[in-house]
């Protein structure tokens, strides 16, 4: 069985880290200094969070369960950006 999870990345600058947050894996709360750094940080942590918190999810995974994971970070456009 297939299933969608979502991440919301956002960057603190205050303490120059991005941070990844999630309603979709209960206890989610990690940060790293670059976004790919996050990604990695994410992916590392997600499998045991997910069977850690299985009690708090709607339907909890199971070993084989293909995952979708989105990670929706904000990226400002810059005008004139894509023709350099």
């Amino acid at each position: 069985m297939s299933s969608k999870l979502v991440v919301t990345a956002q960057w603190d600058g205050e303490a120059d880290v991005w941070v990844a947050l999630s309603d979709d894996i209960p206890g989610l709360a990690t940060e790293a200094p670059t976004l790919d750094a996050l990604l990695e940080r994410v992916l590392a942590v997600a499998p045991e969070l997910l069977e850690d918190n299985a009690a708090f999810l709607v339907r909890p995974h199971a070993e084989g369960d293909i995952v979708d994971m989105h990670i929706l970070a904000p990226f400002p456009l810059e005008h004139g950006a894509a023709a350099e």
